[in-house]
């Protein structure tokens, strides 16, 4: 069950992380830090703490949420530094079957 809540959320993740970068202009500038001050940050202003990751290619996409429901999505690059790429409210890991698989 465990897997198919990470399974869940990491597809969800992908798809605001597709639908994001097809909505930014192509001039857009991303905001990136490294890593630990991208965490520090996100847990001082909206108490948000990493909840799951996932491999993209040689890039790591980490989603942090908060207790609130708030959530960000971070793509971190093999030098470590972290690029926003999403951010929202109404954050849920909620079990959800998946086509195809094993219960």
């Amino acid at each position: 069950m465990r897997v198919f809540i990470i399974a869940m959320a990491l597809g969800l993740a992908l798809l605001v992380w597709l639908s994001g970068m097809l909505a930014m202009p192509a001039n857009a500038q991303q905001a990136c830090l490294a890593l630990p001050q991208f965490l520090d940050g996100l847990a001082v202003k909206y108490a948000e703490t990493p909840r799951m990751s996932g491999l993209a290619g040689t890039q790591l996409l980490v989603i942090t949420a908060s207790e609130a429901g708030t959530w960000t999505a971070l793509m971190v690059n093999p030098d470590g530094s972290a690029c926003l790429v999403s951010a929202g409210e109404a954050f849920v890991a909620a079990p959800a079957a998946i086509p195809g698989a094993l219960n």
